[in-house]
């Protein structure tokens, strides 16, 4: 019962991804990220043990459809998951088991995927692809937000017999090249974890952290003469976060 957009900007060379579902907790349980910057994803019947190996494969730098394979061989109920790799130089591979639940299946473009199971239709993996696909001039956590809001607006997750599942939980998060050698360092990550409405609150908090990323540079770099936070947010945040005494 859940949706993720992955995708790599051409631009920038910044790689991320944007998931949803009717399940709690959902941005620790499926993603993950190695320490080279590239990101792998496990849904449906979850099996955790499935991110964490392909980190480390991919730390050592297998490629995409070879891992998938490796995967494969590992996990004697492959056929039950849906698993989306995605490294930092666009090379990608998705699997949807046989035996995910309906309607299952991804769709692919250049640098992205878009894979879904337990949703309306083909279409809400559709949708997400065309938005991320159209909004190549925005940066890429936006992109990526998008894309996750198309696919609920296609239809987003419902059963066979019709039963529509709204989405609790969910996460968008984007990894940045680093001058000093960090690729696995986040620029944006907002996370939903329990929520009536997930992606409208993920939204919601998007719109206010996702523009925090230069002052969270500027932590590290300039400390010395950093203005005070809430000065900051006045001057550069075009949604005001609650006040603080």
């Amino acid at each position: 019962m859940t949706y993720t957009m992955m995708g790599r900007c051409s631009r920038t060379g910044h790689i991320g991804y944007a998931i949803a579902t009717v399940s709690l907790n959902v941005g620790v349980v499926c993603p993950a990220v190695s320490r080279r910057g590239d990101l792998i994803v496990s849904q449906a019947y979850t099996n955790r043990r499935l991110k964490a190996e392909g980190a480390r494969r991919l730390d050592e730098g297998m490629g995409a459809a070879d891992l998938m394979a490796h995967l494969a061989t590992t996990d004697p109920h492959f056929s039950y998951r849906q698993t989306g790799i995605l490294k930092r130089d666009g090379d990608l591979a998705v699997h949807t088991g046989d035996d995910c639940k309906p309607w299952k299946g991804h769709v692919t473009g250049d640098g992205w995927l878009a894979m879904g199971n337990v949703l309306a239709d083909e279409g809400v993996a559709q949708a997400m692809g065309a938005a991320f696909a159209e909004s190549a001039d925005q940066l890429l956590a936006e992109r990526l937000m998008r894309a996750l809001e198309a696919g609920r607006d296609a239809g987003g997750q419902k059963d066979l017999e019709g039963r529509h599942y709204t989405e609790r939980s969910g996460r968008v998060a984007t990894y940045g090249w680093d001058d000093d050698g960090y690729p696995e360092l986040s620029e944006v990550d907002v996370r939903v974890d329990v929520h009536a409405t997930a992606i409208a609150e993920l939204r919601r908090q998007f719109d206010i952290v996702a523009p925090l990323s230069p002052f969270q540079h500027m932590k590290a770099d300039d400390p010395a003469t950093l203005m005070h936070p809430d000065q900051w947010e006045d001057q550069h945040l075009p949604a005001r976060p609650p006040r603080y005494d």
